[in-house]
């Protein structure tokens, strides 16, 4: 029986290693598939987590801005941050720092958490027409600003005393989504967090008080029968002139212990040598052009009669006010300009005249001075400086005042970065 033998056919073997190479180029196709799909999802979480980074920490460098521009504002403000005509609205400086004026120490306002002390916090969420804000007093607690907005970015301020006086720290927490506060903690996990902050320092509006309730670089000449007060003994001074004092019926009261002669500082050559430029940068400490360009200063151009003005911008003050008067500027009485509790820096780049019973409570610098019309309510409570001289016969009360003068060199001007002092850790 012939021998029977098995053979292959070579078409079927051939299409078995086309299948073969088929498979295995499918399945690197897949593999690489997948992980390029892998590095497409890791890149794409990457970039999330990136522009969810840059939105916080855009939003807590806004947050910087923003409490420094809330500090320099003198006007009074509502719980919404926006301008308020409310008599008991405040301005953002008064609400979340308290002065010491003997200090010049700044403590931030704290509000009772569950029995704890906390620093108060003002917050911001973006909206499509800027920032909506909340800026709460310190009986109410911060609240979630605006509904449907919370994938929106947000950040909250706080501020932290400073060792040294005259500055304090601010407090920026952005986030990439709103929260009740803008605060690291794990209820939004999907939320990037960023926190930076700085030092802020107060450029006083009055750098040095001057030592006399009445200080010209000229001469006083007065026939009237004013009285010029100055009890503190560390300055004594009741007028300070660099010509001469013309004043027989002036009525003064000095420290214990102290004579008229020793109140009375008239031709001081050293001050009478100096400009008015440096007459008002020794007291203001800085020019009469970087003074009136401060953020907190409001200017208003006298050419003419701009007393209505001056009380509005005085009333709508809620810090102790700092007013730039261009030009000439003419009050009579009745009038009530600043009070103890918030003096006003008023600056006249030209004459001042004053009427009857106008009562002022600061510091007033003027070109020059007179006071005129005679009334027993005439009062000037802080300091009066003229760059020129005084005259008039009006009779006011020229009352040097410690406490007034404090508050403007401690409380009241604007505040700045210090250098050096940003930090994001």
């Amino acid at each position: 029986m012939p021998e029977r033998t098995t053979r292959r056919d070579p078409h079927r073997q051939r299409g078995a290693a086309a299948l073969i190479v088929t498979l295995m180029l499918f399945f690197a196709m897949v593999v690489t598939a997948v992980f390029v799909n892998r590095n497409l999802l890791v890149e794409q979480h990457s970039a999330a987590n990136h522009d969810r980074a840059t939105q916080a920490f855009e939003a807590a460098e806004a947050g910087l801005e923003w409490a420094l521009a809330q500090l320099n504002n003198p006007q009074r403000l509502g719980a919404d941050c926006m301008l308020s005509v409310a008599t008991d609205a405040s301005a953002f400086r008064t609400r979340y720092l308290r002065t010491d004026t003997n200090s010049g120490r700044f403590t931030p306002t704290e509000r009772s958490n569950g029995g704890v002390m906390r620093p108060l916090h003002a917050s911001c969420i973006r909206t499509s027409g800027g920032w909506a804000c909340s800026c709460p007093n310190d009986a109410a607690p911060s609240l979630p600003i605006g509904s449907g907005s919370d994938a929106a970015p947000s950040f909250s301020i706080e501020f932290v005393a400073a060792v040294r006086p005259g500055t304090v720290r601010i407090v920026s927490s952005g986030c990439s989504r709103a929260a009740d506060l803008c605060v690291a903690d794990d209820s939004h996990r999907n939320a990037a967090f960023a926190r930076v902050e700085t030092t802020v320092a107060l450029v006083p509006a009055l750098r040095t008080p001057p030592a006399a309730a009445l200080t010209v670089r000229g001469s006083v000449a007065s026939p009237a029968a004013f009285s010029v007060q100055n009890v503190d003994p560390e300055s004594g001074l009741a007028i300070h002139a660099g010509g001469a004092i013309a004043a027989a019926a002036v009525r003064l009261t000095t420290p214990a212990g102290a004579g008229p002669s020793d109140a009375l500082l008239p031709n001081d050559a050293t001050l009478a040598a100096s400009t008015p430029a440096l007459f008002f940068a020794k007291h203001f400490g800085l020019g009469k052009t970087d003074w009136s360009a401060q953020p907190g200063v409001t200017r208003l151009d006298c050419g003419t009669d701009c007393a209505p003005a001056l009380l509005r911008a005085i009333d709508a003050a809620g810090s102790p006010p700092l007013i730039w008067v261009d030009g000439d500027l003419a009050l009579d009485g009745p009038v009530a300009v600043g009070t103890l509790d918030r003096p006003v820096a008023l600056i006249v780049s030209g004459a001042l005249r004053l009427g009857g019973a106008v009562q002022l409570h600061g510091v007033v610098h003027a070109g020059a001075v007179s006071w005129t019309t005679p009334d027993p309510a005439a009062l000037l409570r802080g300091a009066l400086l003229s760059e020129a001289g005084y005259s008039g016969d009006g009779t006011p009360a020229l009352v040097y005042d410690r406490a007034v003068l404090a508050t403007l060199q401690r409380a009241s001007g604007s505040f700045v970065r210090v250098g050096g002092s940003w930090r994001d850790f």
